[in-house]
């Protein structure tokens, strides 16, 4: 055999066996890449996908927005009926609150949701509110350590969104709940007009101007129990009219309920 062929026979299997490492080299590659896309070893699981995994996480809406302890409804600039679900932190400090049950949109949201019961103080929590349209009036109350205070018109409010959300607003609309010291200072100019109010059991006496028509800034409960249409103890439902003012306002002792007089005031209220 002359040098050249021998040559060109070494040349031919050194590609030969080239060529073949490549084939073996990216079957391997291959089937290594085959397995890892089937799950067949311990990978890492994809948390961006759904499944089982991802499924358990909370999901943002869940979790709720943080807020903070002093923030109100009005801060989310959402339109009326638009919901939110925020987060409230531990260790609360309580901010002024307007309303019971329906609250001015200017009240702290975490604050109300301790008056309704929905978190505490100390451990916070994650609630749901709605916003609503404009009340005429918002009432007051005393539950869970938070006292709320009364108010007249506001151009917006909130409702936390609860199984109980709608038999609350009817309650709501049909009587405005009141505590034994709220006046009614809180409602329209215009005579004639009527409210209906609930004045929680148990109430404490507080100041109340005239007999059988009362100063505006009188308590409501006790002129009506003044009136007889309710007692401290039972507390109940009183509707008001109102009434332009007198010249002069007699007190007197009705029913363990003693009024003062008062001379001239602007507006004034009877018990129906």
């Amino acid at each position: 055999m002359s040098p050249f062929h021998k040559r060109e026979r070494i040349t031919r299997s050194c590609v030969f066996l080239m060529l073949t490492t490549i084939l073996l080299v990216a079957g391997c590659s291959k089937l290594k890449r085959d397995n890892g896309a089937g799950g067949g070893g311990r990978t890492s699981p994809d948390n961006s996908t759904p499944g089982a995994s991802s499924a358990a996480a909370p999901s943002s809406s869940e979790a709720g927005k943080p807020t903070t302890w002093e923030a109100n409804a009005m801060s989310l600039n959402g339109a009326v009926g638009q919901t939110f679900t925020l987060s409230c932190s531990p260790g609360g400090t309580a901010h002024s609150v307007w309303g019971s049950d329906v609250y001015t949109a200017d009240s702290s949201v975490c604050t109300a949701a301790v008056h309704s019961g929905l978190i505490t103080l100390e451990q916070g929590g994650t609630v749901t509110i709605e916003l609503r349209d404009a009340r005429s009036i918002y009432g007051c109350s005393e539950r869970n350590g938070v006292t709320t205070s009364p108010y007249g018109f506001y151009q917006r409010s909130f409702v936390f969104k609860t199984p109980n959300t709608d038999a609350l607003m009817r309650d709501a609309d049909e009587q405005t709940p009141v505590m034994w010291n709220t006046s009614a200072t809180m409602v329209s100019g215009d005579n004639g007009k009527t409210y209906k109010f609930k004045c929680p059991a148990n109430g404490k006496e507080s100041t109340v101007w005239g007999t059988d028509v009362y100063t505006i800034d009188s308590s409501i409960c006790n002129a009506a129990a003044h009136a007889g249409k309710l007692t401290l103890e039972s507390g109940g439902s009183v509707t008001i009219e109102t009434r332009p003012g007198e010249s002069a306002y007699k007190g007197t002792l009705r029913n363990g309920i003693k009024t003062n007089e008062y001379g001239a005031y602007g507006r004034s209220f009877v018990v129906k």
